[in-house]
């Protein structure tokens, strides 16, 4: 393992909110109950029913795959090595996405609200142009970087910016 893969700081934020789970459940069971009613027992489901085969797919999408994906494989994963910050929102990303040391002139930890700076969670972009990563909670670390900010949201603050710090220091 080279220098600059050695993990210093690692955290998982898993979706915990009980109005996600609420949102999510409520519509999968909507969905199942449309798939019952017109698959099961053909009763057709709503005003304009779709057909047999589009009702299937719907619901094998929203029904099935849309919560266990939400659920259950949705997770923000953060790494600090020795190079940079490294976040992977998972289903979403498929590597991570880097945040090199060499192009992050300020970082802090802050408090702020993702429904009203940023419109929600998940990876979001406000009228600012800055970047949110976040599952849950409401503290971060904000990355100020040539072009852009970056928001990453932690349940640890301090100790990720503790982390940073030492790795920053250690690079100077």
């Amino acid at each position: 393992m080279k220098m600059n893969d050695k993990v210093v700081y690692w955290e998982v934020q898993r979706q915990r909110q009980f109005w996600v789970w609420a949102i999510v459940l409520l519509c999968t069971a909507i969905m199942w109950y449309g798939f019952i009613q017109q698959i099961i027992f053909g009763v057709p489901f709503g005003n304009n029913p779709a057909s047999d085969g589009t009702m299937i797919v719907i619901w094998v999408i929203f029904g099935v795959i849309f919560p266990v994906v939400m659920l259950g494989f949705s997770k923000l994963t953060t790494e600090v090595r020795h190079d940079g910050i490294y976040i992977r929102l998972s289903p979403f990303h498929i590597r991570y996405k880097k945040f090199l040391f060499k192009d992050i002139y300020d970082y802090k930890s802050i408090t702020y609200s993702p429904i009203k700076q940023f419109g929600g969670i998940g990876i979001r972009i406000n009228m600012k142009g800055e970047t949110a990563y976040n599952l849950y909670g409401k503290k971060g670390i904000e990355l100020k970087l040539k072009y852009e900010t970056v928001v990453i949201g932690t349940q640890k603050p301090d100790e990720f910016k503790e982390a940073l710090d030492v790795v920053c220091n250690k690079q100077k």
